[in-house]
Order: C-alpha cells, then structure tokens, then sequence
C-alpha cells in the first residue's frame, strides 16, 4: 500500500504570532503531524496543498522550512501555492530544496511541477501540482499560459495515473464566502480535462473544511486545513462573529492494490479532536 498525508491551510506566520484565531499555525502544524503519525505511523510522501503561510512573507517561509525538518527524515515534501502566498519569497526559501526533491516538467516561471510517486501493474502513478495563484486576489486563476502546460503534461503522459493537485476549488459549494474565490478558469480546466481517462483524482484546499465533489466524473477531495476550520455558514462580514465549532484536520490517501484489479484511492479524512 502506498500513502501519502495531505495537510492545507496551515497559514505559518512569524515567531510568537497568531491569527486572526487565536491560533498559531506553526503549533497546529506540529500537532497535526502528532496526531498522523498516531493514526498512521509512517507515509510515503507528504503533501502540503496552499496557503502555506499567512502573509507571503520570507520570514514565514523561513519558518515552514524549519518546521518541515519536524517531518521524517528520506520522505518528500510537495508544496502547493495558494492565495495567501507568494512566489519570490517562497522560491527565495525553497528552490534549493525544490531542486533536491526530483520534481519534473516544472514551470519556468508558476510553481507547476510533475512527480512520479510510484509504479502500479507497469503504470506510473504520477502527481501534477497547479499553481492557481494571483497575487492580491482571493480567488483562483489558470492563465492560458498554466491551463497550456496542464494540457501538455496531460498529452506527454498519457498512460500515466494522475493525481492532479490545485488549491482552490474548481466548483461552487454553496458557501457565498468561499464561492467568491474559487478558481475563475473552471470552463477552461473541464476542456482541458474532458476526454482523459487517466486523471484519478483532484485534491484540494483552500476551504478550511472537508469536502467532497464531482468534475466529469473525477472525484475532487478538499482537505481541511490543519491551522482552523471556517463555519460553513460564515460569511465574512465586517460585524460578524467567526465562531469556530468544529475541529481543524487532514487527509490520508491510501492506493489499495487488490488481486485480479488495477488498484485505486481511498481518502480518509482525520479531525484533530481529542483521540
């Protein structure tokens, strides 16, 4: 079996900072990394889905970095942008350690990148990370210069399995706070999409909840974050009250091998409520 850990979210700040929470990201980091190793004691890779940090700044970065050596020695890390992120700093950070991880197809100038994950039945099971960030905007977008390279790894690995990773959603939930960011371009990723059989799966962040959805027949899973879940009913208003009354969390996805089948996903949702 091979598995993975998706944390999202977790909005690192600087030293001896919080959110607007109370929480501080860095701690519920390391929390959610206690409690998955509780749950499961060892994963093959370990994806972190956006909203890395709060504020885009390089001292925040600096400190993800450091929380990353927290994680087991010998087990890759996979970073996704989101809206609160920024990529000078992070590649300031990170391209050091980017460029040791053995990422392919990767982007000159998006933090778009390929990543061959394992072999199944003399298949590839590769993942594709998108880079849906533009800078000051809430909301997601794939330029024609990011949905060209989508459509170009699509067609170089066509017998490939395909775990496509993006951190805002690519469909509406019913949350009038949330569905004002989700990704603009979605029109344009179903075309890019249609008519490929391979893609398996699209993993998601972004909502701060866990959630579950459709997109021409390839299952979305939206991670919750690690840091603080958002209410599903808030709605962001200047006087309203953000009451938070259910747990932050995470994924685990598990490739099943099963005689006389090709295999597939299973995705387990895991809240960080007292165990």
């Amino acid at each position: 079996m091979y598995s993975f850990l998706q944390l999202s979210d977790t909005h690192i700040q600087e030293p001896d900072r919080t959110l607007k929470t109370g929480v501080v990201g860095a701690d519920a980091f390391l929390c959610a990394i206690e409690k998955a190793k509780r749950v499961q004691p060892s994963f093959d890779a370990i994806l972190i889905s956006g909203d890395l940090v709060d504020s885009g700044g390089e001292a925040q970065y600096q400190e993800l970095l450091a929380l990353l050596e927290h994680l087991p020695s010998g087990v890759p890390v996979f970073l996704c942008l989101g809206n609160h992120d920024a990529r000078t700093p992070f590649r300031k950070v990170f391209t050091g350690r980017l460029q040791s991880t053995g990422l392919s197809d990767l982007h000159s100038h998006f933090l778009q990148y390929t990543a061959p994950l394992f072999q199944s039945d003399g298949r590839t099971v590769r993942m594709v990370v998108m880079d849906t960030l533009e800078p000051r905007r809430d909301e997601g977008h794939l330029c024609a210069d990011r949905i060209d390279w989508l459509c170009e790894v699509i067609k170089r690995y066509p017998h490939d399995r395909l775990l496509l990773v993006m951190h805002h959603l690519p469909f509406l939930t019913g949350s009038a706070l949330f569905d004002a960011m989700v990704l603009q371009e979605r029109d344009a990723l179903l075309d890019c999409l249609r008519g490929h059989s391979n893609i398996e799966r699209v993993l998601c962040g972004h909502f701060h909840r866990a959630c579950v959805a459709d997109l021409l027949g390839i299952p979305v899973i939206v991670c919750p974050s690690s840091a603080h879940a958002y209410p599903l009913q808030y709605q962001g208003g200047a006087k309203e009250p953000l009451v938070i009354d259910e747990p932050a969390g995470f994924a685990i996805h598990r490739f099943i091998h099963e005689a006389g089948s090709a295999g597939g996903w299973t995705s387990h949702f895991v809240f960080q409520a007292a165990a």
